[in-house]
């Protein structure tokens, strides 16, 4: 996903003309680690530099990051999860909310690959051992 953020954001940058469209692109998709608060960091310096142009042109690179990160959270990242790992999205907002609230900034950034691991672990250590005992059983 990190790198179709940056493609996306490369391409929409290089069309509106924004310099640095590269470098920029790179930060979109390296700061998308960051959940809820990475795009916002990466989309700041991209208006800035759409603002030095004209009001116009800050205002579609911010609408542009706006609907790559709606694209990206609504429809690329479900179906990545869906395939690699079936993490409940309820409950992914729990766990970012409950390790930040513990941990800060580092809370929320390590969240979601905790959460992923504390599942493949319940699955892997109980589940199909579960499994693994009826099946037997019967």
């Amino acid at each position: 996903a990190m790198c179709l953020i940056a493609t996306l954001t490369f391409t929409g940058l290089s069309i509106v003309g924004i310099p640095m469209a590269l470098t920029l692109a790179l930060m979109a998709g390296l700061l998308n680690f960051i959940p809820n608060f990475g795009p916002l960091i990466a989309m700041i310096p991209a208006v800035l530099l759409g603002l030095i142009d004209s009001t116009n042109t800050a205002i579609i690179v911010a609408v542009m990051y706006i609907l790559i990160q709606i694209l990206e959270s609504n429809i690329i990242t479900p179906m990545v999860q869906k395939r690699m790992i079936d993490l409940p999205p309820a409950l992914t907002i729990i766990s970012q909310v409950l390790m930040g609230t513990l941990s800060g900034v580092l809370g929320i950034l390590l969240a979601t690959p905790l959460l992923a691991v504390v599942i493949v672990l319940i699955d892997e250590l109980y589940v199909k051992r579960q499994v693994i005992e009826e099946e037997a059983e019967v």
